[in-house]
């Protein structure tokens, strides 16, 4: 094992950090926070993959006010909400596994030091870093659960929409509105996604601290080029002549 550095103790708190790990959490909040900031609010590209699903949702929902039968958009929605559902319960159970990773501390700590390239670890230093994984899923699952109440927010107004007879042009703020709802829940849903990216980084946290910032950076790179550099963006992008011709 890598010899500790020094250590910053927080009296009467649970809390035992060194210098360099505190550096990387400094590190992994502006990242993580700086990164939904900059996504979800900052950035106004309209070739982003969030703003491209953004027109797609409001094509749904202005095609569903000529449907007399709208059991697909109700499928879709559906399927949307037990994709956001199974997340939220998975969520619940990472955070029972680290609660019970807490309760069994001295054991994770024999194991994580038998990693090579691991950092020496004390048993203050693990629970800091097993409360940072936890107050992510417990975030992550707030988002998802958020999302979810979206979504059935959105299938409430998808049955508000009446059917059509005669111009549906009067009805369009009623099929935006719904698209609107659809894409908040989406941005919840895809916070609570990138808790789960960036929780991944954290456990690298646990055998250097180096490691640790390397694969923060990592993921913030990951999602930057799935959110704008992917082959599925390029698609989205894609003229619709140029995908006609393709196929």
């Amino acid at each position: 094992m890598m010899p500790s550095a020094k250590l910053i103790t927080v009296p009467n708190f649970p809390l035992s950090i060194s210098y360099v790990d505190l550096i990387a959490l400094v590190w992994f909040i502006f990242c993580w926070y700086g990164y939904n900031i900059v996504n979800d609010n900052l950035v106004k590209s309209t070739r982003s993959l969030r703003a491209r699903m953004h027109l797609y949702r409001i094509q749904w929902m202005v095609t569903s006010l000529s449907r007399d039968n709208r059991v697909l958009d109700i499928n879709i929605l559906a399927n949307l909400q037990s994709s956001v559902s199974f997340l939220a319960s998975t969520s619940i159970l990472i955070i029972a596994g680290l609660l019970a990773a807490l309760i069994s501390s001295e054991k994770a700590l024999e194991i994580v030091s038998n990693l090579p390239f691991s950092c020496e670890m004390d048993q203050h230093t693990w629970n800091s870093k097993v409360f940072v994984l936890i107050f992510l899923f417990v975030y992550a699952f707030f988002k998802f659960t958020w999302a979810l109440r979206q979504f059935n927010y959105s299938a409430v107004l998808l049955g508000a929409m009446p059917t059509p007879k005669g111009s549906p042009e009067q009805f369009l703020p009623t099929a935006r509105r719904a698209a609107i709802i659809c894409t908040l829940a989406a941005k919840h849903m895809n916070r609570g996604l990138r808790s789960f990216y960036f929780a991944i980084a954290v456990l690298a946290w646990f055998i250097d601290p180096w490691l640790f910032i390397i694969a923060t950076g990592w993921v913030v790179i990951v999602m930057y080029r799935r959110e704008y550099r992917s082959e599925v963006v390029q698609v989205l992008n894609m003229p619709s002549e140029n995908i006609l011709s393709d196929s």
